[in-house]
């Protein structure tokens, strides 16, 4: 009798690790490429688009692309390529991630120019681009179907005198589909 509880005990163990290897199997099948659209930046005024290519396991490359629409900001947009390392044993490209970015910020500045007759200016808006880099932390969550949601927090500091934009955020709650 001791026999048969033992058996019917290590075969319900081995269905059920079998299941779970079958699980996290199946959701390696996912592809390697991501398209994420930004809804956190979205609430102010700030379109960002995202796409990542999955290298391995551990390891993702990306591009984001940003563009402000509000007026009163000096901000005007950003191109910026970025790096993640995921750290996690369990899924592939999935969980805590941390991010290394370089950026290429645009900005608008204000300028007043002052003329030689007393009283008379102008004031002309200039366009200024600047380079950076950056650094953010975040996690992912993915669905068996592909869909995600990610939350990331970050900054990065741009080194060109000529913007007024000395620090830039990356922060953000994507939501996307991997394919």
């Amino acid at each position: 009798m001791k026999q048969i509880l033992v058996i019917t005990f290590a075969l319900a163990i081995s269905t059920l690790t079998f299941a779970q290897e079958e699980e996290i199997f199946n959701r390696r099948e996912l592809g390697q490429t991501e398209i994420k659209f930004n809804m956190g930046t979205a609430l102010f005024e700030l379109i960002e688009l995202s796409y990542e290519r999955i290298l391995n396991g551990d390891a993702g490359v990306g591009i984001s692309t940003a563009y402000s629409f509000a007026e009163s900001s000096e901000f005007r947009g950003m191109i910026l390529p970025y790096f993640r390392f995921y750290p996690s044993e369990r899924q592939k490209a999935e969980g805590f991630f941390l991010e290394a970015n370089t950026g290429v910020i645009f900005s608008e500045d204000n300028i007043f120019e002052y003329s030689p007759s007393p009283g008379i200016g102008q004031n002309n808006r200039e366009n200024r681009a600047g380079f950076g880099l950056g650094v953010a932390v975040g996690g992912k969550f993915i669905s068996k179907r592909g869909l995600f949601g990610e939350v990331l927090g970050g900054l990065g500091r741009e080194f060109n005198d000529e913007t007024s934009i000395e620090i830039f955020p990356r922060v953000g709650i994507n939501f996307g589909f991997r394919f």
